[in-house]
């Protein structure tokens, strides 16, 4: 599996607009100042923004904790036979066919 970039984006995206709220409204507590707090909520989000999608493209390409289908080892060609499947399921230890 991989995620593509628009979709590492779109979440960036839908994150940065949740997390650049939560800071706004912690600024405006702190400051009163509305002008003050969308000033520290925008940059907030400019470089986190930057920084989650880069930290999602990396972990993208680290396969610690993820599980493969059993499938993702066997090529699959037009014309593939079950048989072959099967024997390459078997070889993995997926299933336990004996003949």
């Amino acid at each position: 599996m991989k995620e593509t970039n628009t979709r590492s984006i779109a979440k960036a995206i839908s994150w940065r607009v949740i997390a650049t709220s939560i800071t706004f409204s912690i600024a405006y507590l702190f400051t009163g100042e509305v002008k003050i707090a969308l000033e520290i909520g925008a940059l907030d989000m400019v470089f986190k923004l930057i920084s989650y999608f880069f930290h999602e493209r990396i972990w993208g390409r680290i396969r610690m904790g993820r599980i493969l289908h059993p499938l993702a080892h066997v090529e699959i060609k037009p014309g593939v036979e079950v048989d072959d499947v099967m024997k390459k399921l078997n070889e993995l230890g997926f299933i336990n066919e004996t003949k």
